[in-house]
């Protein structure tokens, strides 16, 4: 509840990230946030943030409201259904270009058709592969598996127009960011 109360004092103006955790996505945010850290920026990140046993759907829906939500997109992501449900909580919220503020890594194959069109075929893999086991149980007390197909179904309807505005965007190679030590990112936000 503390971190709840904290994130409802929180002024929606504040910089928010979205990225899965581990590899080459949770170095460059580590990067990142030393560098907003040294222009007295903090961002708000789930590993500092949420804390022992807070609620990670809520702080998932936080993020959504964020005024300033920076992507960190890399395949783990378009693959990892709590990114997706983040992505999905800030296009729920309106003004989606204007908040997002994306970088995209080598291993995000967003920029060809054939490529996005492989994550749509992941996330109908899920929703098929869960189906199949639910059918396999009794439906009594199935509460929270009916989210998940709810959420797969909503990623793989979004997924294709989501990754088209990513591809579309300018977002310069982590490599470029890296060198302006994030600059333009973060004159961005």
């Amino acid at each position: 509840q503390q971190w709840e109360q904290s994130l409802a004092n929180m002024n929606n103006g504040e910089v928010y990230i979205s990225y899965a955790w581990g590899g080459e996505s949770e170095k460059i945010v580590d990067e990142l946030d030393k560098a907003f850290q040294a222009q007295d920026v903090i961002i708000v990140r789930d590993k500092r943030d949420l804390g022992y046993k807070g609620r990670i759907k809520s702080f998932m829906e936080t993020i959504g409201l964020g005024k300033a939500v920076i992507l960190v997109i890399s395949e783990k992501y378009l693959k990892s259904e709590n990114c997706m449900f983040e992505l999905l909580q800030v296009a729920k919220n309106g003004e989606f270009t204007d908040r997002i503020f994306p970088l995209v890594l080598e291993d995000a194959r967003i920029y060809k058709a054939i490529d996005r069109i492989r994550y749509v075929e992941h996330w109908e893999k899920q929703l098929k592969e869960l189906d199949a086991a639910m059918k396999g149980v009794s439906a009594a007390n199935m509460d929270g598996f009916r989210e998940d197909i709810d959420l797969y179904d909503e990623i793989r309807d979004n997924l294709p127009r989501l990754s088209d505005i990513l591809k579309d965007m300018n977002t310069l190679t982590p490599e470029l960011h890296r060198q302006s030590d994030f600059k333009e990112l973060f004159d961005a936000v």
